[in-house]
């Protein structure tokens, strides 16, 4: 479809560039069981879709809005701003716990109750074998659509289509994300690699994850609060008021008393030790920190901006940063798109020409965990050149020594011991177009690593890894 710079770009005009941008990436020929079942194009619209499955004589809700969680003491402001900006009039929400938890979001006006056990959570935890999961299972409700990723419920791929074809073409777009442990489709469609799985063998138990009532979380936290504000009343109107009526108090009797001499000068007391956190004591747990980076760039590959090319993205513990470059069109394309992404916690600037444009995406807080180094540096650079040269791969090290400096008082005296400054650590590098879980097994065996640095190019599906590893102070 051919659109005039000049011209007003319409919905329906972005749905057909959309589908041109698809066809153009498509120019190898699909395979057979793709191509016998060809897909209808888009229709203008959301696709109608049900909130609830009955599996095994339980009735499931299905259909959430699903976000990760980074308070879990104190969940309710997170799912109350995520309600206010993005669903508002949505009064459900349910937690689950996972390798990074979740919660999802519900409407009872639409169909969910308080109190229905969550599908997709409970779905979930029985995919914890293989945690990179898509599926689609045909239900008496219609076909019902879930893709995982490292254990996290992708936030809008919890869905009940009423109709096949949505949710084949659902199925299909996301089956262009390489790396997935399980493929699950049903028989019919025909669909190479795929396996069809009875999901009433699967949902045997309806799990702890349940939907609540968002206002009813708000109502407990109030009425504790007036409970605690009542007694600290009750007892200052004891002390002030009851007390004094029906109990008589001597008056004490206060008598000067001499200062006494010091028997000595009192000497400053010593200053406090100085206490030292070592680095190895607050490292980024790598499998958190490896699956935020995933889901975030799994997200932004999904955003398709016709006319625009997605560079390659950089994943720090700040969050994910990359770019579009204009190819074709025109700024108002990229504006619309990313207005009907309407993606939670990206921020994006335009360069004064318009036609390329910077992002950062937010992942949240990363967990952290105290892990004691175990290995030295020639233990550690033999083990690693081992392991790549067995799988005829390089990988760049570097060993960056300890590093100590004396204390000194204000006359340029020694006040104390020698410090470290540095602290001994291998840091390495490495790319690979191996699946993510593969490298996080490699990893859990050196005690002290830290993954720092995530890259991914779109082009051919790599990834870099850069971090470092910590070697053991004497």
């Amino acid at each position: 479809m051919a659109v005039d710079d000049d011209e007003e770009l319409t919905v329906d005009d972005l749905d057909e560039l959309e589908d041109d941008a698809d066809a153009d990436n498509a120019a190898a020929p699909a395979p057979e069981s793709e191509t016998e079942s060809e897909l209808p194009a888009d229709e203008d619209g959301d696709p109608p879709w049900g909130p609830t499955i009955t599996v095994n004589d339980t009735t499931y809700a299905v259909s959430l809005f699903w976000q990760p969680l980074q308070d879990t003491d104190d969940p309710y402001p997170e799912v109350k701003e995520t309600v206010d900006n993005f669903m508002e009039g949505a009064d459900l929400f349910c937690l689950r716990s996972g390798t990074s938890p979740q919660y999802g979001i519900g409407n009872s006006t639409e169909g969910h109750k308080a109190g229905m056990p969550s599908a997709a959570a409970a779905l979930a935890d029985t995919f914890r074998d293989k945690p990179s999961s898509v599926a689609v299972f045909e239900v008496d409700e219609g076909w019902w659509f879930i893709a995982i990723r490292n254990d996290l419920i992708l936030s809008e791929e919890d869905l009940l289509y009423l109709n096949e074809e949505d949710a084949k073409r659902a199925f299909f777009a996301m089956m262009a994300v390489p790396d997935w442990g399980r493929k699950i489709a049903p028989a019919s469609w025909e669909i190479e690699g795929t396996e069809e799985v009875d999901l009433w063998d699967l949902l045997k138990s309806p799990g702890g994850s349940k939907l609540m009532h968002i206002n009813n979380a708000q109502r407990q936290k109030i009425k504790l609060i007036a409970i605690g504000a009542a007694v600290v009343l009750a007892f200052v109107l004891y002390k002030a008021v009851i007390s004094p009526l029906f109990f008589s108090t001597a008056k004490p009797v206060i008598r000067p008393l001499a200062p006494m001499k010091p028997l000595f000068e009192e000497e400053a007391p010593p200053p406090p030790p100085e206490i030292v956190v070592k680095p190895w004591e607050k490292l980024m747990v790598p499998e958190d920190f490896m699956n935020r980076c995933q889901a975030a760039v799994q997200q932004l590959k999904s955003m398709i901006i016709p006319g625009w090319d997605l560079e390659p993205m950089t994943c720090t513990p700040s969050g994910v940063s990359t770019g579009w470059t204009m190819r074709q069109g025109h700024l108002g394309w990229f504006k619309r798109a990313i207005e009907e992404y309407n993606t939670r916690g990206l921020d994006y600037l335009l360069d004064e020409t318009g036609k390329s444009a910077v992002a950062t995406l937010a992942i949240g807080d990363i967990a952290v965990h105290h892990e004691e180094p175990k290995y030295e540096y020639a233990d550690l650079h033999e083990e690693l050149t081992d392991i790549f040269q067995a799988i005829k791969m390089e990988i760049s090290m570097e060993r960056i020594p300890i590093q100590r400096e004396i204390p000194r008082d204000a006359d340029g005296n020694p006040a104390g011991p020698p410090r470290v400054t540095v602290y001994p650590r291998l840091t390495f590098s490495f790319t690979s177009d191996l699946p993510m879980d593969h490298w996080l097994d490699m990893f859990k065996k050196f005690p002290g690593l830290e993954v720092l640095q995530l890259s991914y190019t779109p082009g051919d599906n790599t990834w870099t890894y850069e971090g470092q590893i910590y070697e053991p102070v004497m």
